[in-house]
């Protein structure tokens, strides 16, 4: 027996570490696996807008008809002005009073209008400066017509819809949030006229909802909120989406095992996708902890923080 067993021990070695292996590979098959599991639910599937924007309003660059020198500038920037208030007048060149004959007279000067009541926001030229016809010499900006004009993903701005509510804010996520509204949606993807080199993006015009909105125009704004994408429908993490060529599928808890479940999916914000086909609302499903998952295996559960699946039943933070 002692000859035997030098000659094979081995052998006899690489048994018992076979045997050994084995006994831990069944020992873990054994054990149950923890994950993080979450439930369908039914709820609204919400957009989060988050895009650059601009305050825009009526406004027009103001010149004279004619040739000459800056006489008067009346206003400074930043007065406020009504309809026809008298803005700036200009020393006519002899060249330039042809066509401003006024009965038996010669017309010396021309003068600029406001064309509305509205805020001079720039001067372009100081007296004493020479201008030719149409060259702008000041711009004013109408009362009361300021509107966001914020710039969205085409995807994005396909959930948007007239009436829905935005926030805009100036100078960072903790400025003051100001209250818009859509008004219009661009029907193409454009890129910025402000800014050169920009992406393509649709344009869309949103009303201030704050009687004292008070961002002037040209002002660049950040701009967000919560769009619903679906309503009614069945979500759940989208963290729990498994893919397997053109398949989509997930594992389903039913009781302290798993099953493979294939899903047809909708749209998602990232968080939480809309399940179309494959699960009912309250059915458990592996969110964390499913790579190495078989059919039939046991699992051990750990529900996801309520705080993240909050979005699912609409009861996360609101626009």
């Amino acid at each position: 027996m002692g000859a035997w067993l030098r000659r094979y021990r081995w052998y006899v070695v690489a048994a018992a570490i076979i045997v050994l292996v084995i006994i831990v590979v069944l020992h873990r098959a054994s054990r149950p696996q923890q994950v993080s599991v979450a439930d369908a639910t039914v709820g609204s599937l919400q957009l989060r807008i988050a895009a650059s924007g601009l305050v825009e309003g009526e406004s027009a660059d103001l010149g004279f008809e004619g040739q000459g020198t800056i006489t008067d500038i009346y206003v400074r920037e930043g007065d406020r002005v009504s309809s026809s208030a008298l803005l700036a007048r200009i020393d006519l060149a002899p060249a330039s009073m042809g066509g401003l004959r006024s009965g038996s007279g010669e017309a010396s000067d021309d003068v600029i209008q406001s064309p509305y009541d509205g805020t001079v926001v720039e001067i372009y030229q100081r007296e004493g400066a020479a201008v030719g016809p149409g060259a702008p010499v000041l711009r004013v900006v109408a009362a009361g017509s300021r509107w966001v004009t914020a710039f969205i993903d085409s995807d994005d701005a396909a959930y948007l819809h007239k009436g829905q509510k935005l926030r805009c804010r100036a100078g960072g996520y903790l400025s003051q949030a100001w209250h818009i509204e859509v008004a219009a949606i661009g029907q193409e993807a454009v890129p910025r006229r402000d800014l050169p080199g920009s992406s393509r993006q649709v344009r869309v015009r949103c009303h201030p909802l704050d009687p004292a909105f008070a961002l002037a125009p040209g002002t660049e704004v950040d701009v967000d909120g919560e769009v619903p994408m679906v309503e009614d429908a069945l979500l759940v993490p989208t963290a729990t989406i498994l893919h397997s060529g053109a398949d989509d599928w997930v594992w389903v808890v039913e009781g302290s095992t798993v099953k493979r479940q294939p899903v047809r999916v909708g749209p998602n914000n990232f968080d939480f996708i809309h399940i179309r086909e494959g699960l009912r609302e309250g059915q458990t499903v592996v969110v964390h902890g499913k790579q190495s998952l078989m059919d039939g295996q046991r699992v051990k559960t750990k529900p996801m923080p309520r705080m993240l699946q909050a979005a699912s039943d609409g009861s996360g933070e609101g626009g």
